[in-house]
C-alpha cells in the first residue's frame, strides 16, 4: 500500500459475553453471507492487521466465536504477544493501524484473561501519539488523518475494555482533529499537503474521531460535577477523574457540525475524487458517524439506504467487493457497513452502563456468583431467563441481589422480541423512574422509550430534569424514538439544569400538539373504550435506533 492507504485494520470482535447481546443474524442479508464465504478463503494469506479486520467482519456478521475461521484469525493475532510485551508485525507507521485493531479485538474478546495484553497494546498506541495530539508515519510530524482515526478507534475500544487511557490523550487528539479541519468543514489525509483532495472518507474519519473523543472526555466532566468535596474517590484503576478537560465541548460540536454539513452536501456513491480511494472505506466511516451521532439522515439523505443499495449492486459474482486496497479489505468494509458494526458496539456499551448504574446505585454484587461472568474487564451478569414479571420484581425489590442479571434479561428479551414485551409493564417502569437508584431510573427510561406508545412521553419528559445525566440522556433518546425526531429537541448530551428545563418545555409543547384526545381526557364517549396509542412502525428488535 502507499503511505496514504487506510490499511485494513479496524477492529474486531463483539464477544457475546457482554450482557444483553442479541444481534441481527447475517442471514438476514444474503450479501453479507456471500461476502463472509469469500473471506473464508483469506484467513491464512493476510498479515496480522488485515487478519484482524477479517475477524471483525466474521464477528459483526454473527459468525460464532468457535468457528474455525474465527479461531484461525485470532491464533495469528495472538502470535504478536509474548509473556511480557506486544510486538507488531508491521513498521513504518503501519504498526499503529495493526495495534489499533488488536486493541479492539482484545477489548471485545476474552478481555479479562488477556488484560495485561490489552494494557500493553493500549500503552503502545499512547506512546506513538505525537506532541501535537496526532499519529503519523515516523518521518512525519504533522499528523495523518487515517492513522489517527484508527488510533482513536483502538484506544476507545481498549478503554471500554478496561485499559487505562490518560484523559489527555483524548483532549490532545480532539484539538488536533479540529486544527486540521479545512475551512469547508472537510478533512484530507494530510492537512499540510494542500494538493490532496478533501474526501468523504477522511471527513468521516475526522467527524467520527471527534465524536469518540467527546464521549470519552464527557466522563471526566460528569465525574467532576458529581464529586463531593467530603469524599475521596475510590478508583482502583487509577484513572484521574479530576482531570480538567481543556477542549471546549461547544468547539467540538461546531467542528462536528461543519463536517456533517459538508458530508450531507457532498455525499455520493459515484466514482469521484471526493469519495476517496475506496467508496467502501468511506461508507464504513459513515456507518460510525451514524451510530455515534444518532443520525439516520445526512441532511435529507438516508445514508444507510443509499449505501446499502450501492453495496448490493456492486457485489461481484464470487461474493467480494473490489476497489483500491484489494478485494478482501473492501469486502470487510462493505460487511461492516451492512451489519451496522459500530451500532452493535454502542449497544453493548449501553447495556453495560445500565447494569453498572444499578450496581453503583447501592445493590452491590450478588451473593450468588454463579450468575456472574467477566467481560470487558468488569463483572457482569448473565441474562436472567423467565417471565418479564419476575425480572421486574427483582428490580423493584431493594433487597434483591440479582438486579443486573434481571436487567440483562430484560434487554435480551426486548432485543429478541421487540416492544411487545415491555408494553404491558409501562406503569411499573413509570414507578421505577422515581427510584432513588439512578441505575434503575436509567433502566426505566430506557424501557419506556422503547414501548412505542405515546403514553410513555410524559414520564420521559419529566425524566429530562433528572439529576443524573445518564438518565437525562436515556430519556432524550427515548423521546427521539417515540417522536421520530432524530435530531430531537434536546437537551445536549452534557447539559446544565437550565438546559434540561428548557428542553423539557420544548418537548411538552411538541407533545401538546400531537397527543391523542383520549390521553387528554377528551375522548368521545360514543367511540367506545380508549385504545392504546401506539407509535407505528417502531424499529424491530435488533434494528437501528438512535444512540
Amino acid at each position: 500500500m502507499s503511505r496514504m492507504a487506510p490499511i485494513s485494520i479496524c477492529a474486531i470482535a463483539t464477544a457475546l459475553l457482554a450482557v444483553g447481546s442479541s444481534y441481527v443474524r447475517a442471514s438476514d442479508d444474503p450479501a453479507i453471507d456471500r461476502g463472509l464465504a469469500y473471506l473464508r478463503q483469506h484467513t491464512t494469506d493476510q498479515q496480522a492487521g488485515e487478519t484482524a479486520l477479517i475477524a471483525l467482519a466474521f464477528l459483526k456478521g454473527d459468525v460464532p466465536l468457535s468457528d474455525p475461521a474465527v479461531v484461525a484469525c485470532f491464533t495469528k493475532i495472538r502470535q504478536r504477544f509474548t509473556s511480557v510485551s506486544y510486538k507488531p508485525e508491521r513498521s513504518n507507521g503501519h504498526e499503529v493501524y495493526e495495534a489499533a485493531v488488536i486493541a479492539m479485538a482484545l477489548a471485545n474478546l476474552d478481555a479479562e484473561s488477556r488484560r495485561s495484553d490489552l494494557e500493553q497494546v493500549a500503552s503502545f498506541l499512547v506512546s506513538r501519539q505525537k506532541a501535537n495530539g496526532s499519529w503519523d508515519y515516523p518521518n512525519r510530524a504533522n499528523g495523518d488523518t487515517s492513522i489517527s482515526q484508527y488510533a482513536v478507534l483502538g484506544l476507545w475500544e481498549a478503554e471500554n475494555g478496561g485499559a487505562r487511557v490518560p484523559a489527555s490523550v483524548w483532549d490532545r487528539a480532539a484539538q488536533w482533529f479540529m486544527s486540521t479541519q479545512g475551512s469547508t468543514g472537510a478533512w484530507r489525509y494530510h492537512s499540510d499537503e494542500l494538493n490532496q483532495p478533501e474526501t468523504i472518507s477522511m471527513t468521516a474519519a475526522g467527524v467520527g474521531s471527534l465524536l469518540i473523543c467527546k464521549r470519552q472526555l464527557a466522563q471526566y466532566r460528569t465525574a467532576k460535577t458529581q464529586q463531593s468535596t467530603l469524599l475521596i474517590p475510590l478508583n482502583p484503576e487509577g484513572a484521574n477523574t479530576r482531570y480538567e478537560v481543556k477542549t471546549p465541548f461547544n468547539r467540538i460540536d461546531q467542528s462536528i457540525g461543519g463536517g456533517m454539513n459538508w458530508l450531507a452536501a457532498s455525499f455520493t456513491t459515484s466514482p469521484s475524487p471526493i469519495v476517496g480511494p475506496s467508496i467502501y472505506y468511506g461508507l464504513y466511516g459513515l456507518e460510525r458517524i451514524g451510530a455515534l451521532a444518532d443520525k439516520t439522515m445526512l441532511g435529507r439523505i438516508d445514508w444507510y439506504e443509499r449505501g446499502r443499495s450501492f453495496i448490493h449492486s456492486s457485489q461481484t459474482a464470487h461474493g467480494a467487493w473490489s476497489s483500491a486496497h484489494g478485494e478482501p479489505m473492501n469486502t470487510v468494509w462493505a460487511i461492516l457497513f451492512l451489519s451496522r458494526s459500530t451500532a452493535k458496539t454502542l449497544r453493548r456499551i449501553e447495556v453495560k452502563r445500565l447494569g453498572a448504574g444499578t450496581l453503583l446505585g447501592g445493590r452491590g454484587l450478588p451473593t450468588d456468583l454463579s450468575s456472574m461472568t467477566v467481560a470487558g474487564g468488569r463483572v457482569v451478569s448473565r441474562p436472567m431467563n423467565g417471565a418479564v414479571e419476575g425480572m421486574l420484581a427483582v428490580l423493584e425489590d431493594p433487597r434483591a441481589q440479582f438486579a443486573e442479571s434481571a436487567l440483562s434479561g430484560l434487554v435480551t428479551r426486548y432485543e429478541t422480541e421487540g416492544p411487545a414485551v415491555l408494553r404491558p409493564h409501562k406503569e411499573r417502569f413509570r414507578k421505577l423512574l422515581l427510584s432513588p437508584d439512578q441505575g434503575l431510573r436509567r433502566a426505566a427510561a430506557w424501557a419506556l422509550g422503547r414501548t412505542g406508545e405515546l403514553e410513555a412521553v410524559p414520564p420521559l419528559i419529566e425524566a429530562l430534569t433528572d439529576s443524573d445525566e445518564e438518565v437525562v440522556n436515556t430519556a432524550r433518546i427515548g423521546l427521539q424514538l417515540l417522536s421520530r425526531k432524530i435530531d430531537g429537541l434536546g437537551p445536549p448530551s452534557t447539559s446544565t439544569p437550565a438546559q434540561r428545563e428548557e428542553a423539557a418545555n420544548r418537548w411538552k409543547a411538541w407533545y401538546d400538539t400531537i397527543r391523542p384526545l383520549e390521553l387528554n381526557g377528551q375522548r368521545d364517549e360514543k367511540s367506545g373504550p380508549p385504545a392504546t396509542s401506539t407509535v407505528p412502525a417502531l424499529p424491530a428488535a435488533g434494528s437501528r435506533e438512535p444512540r
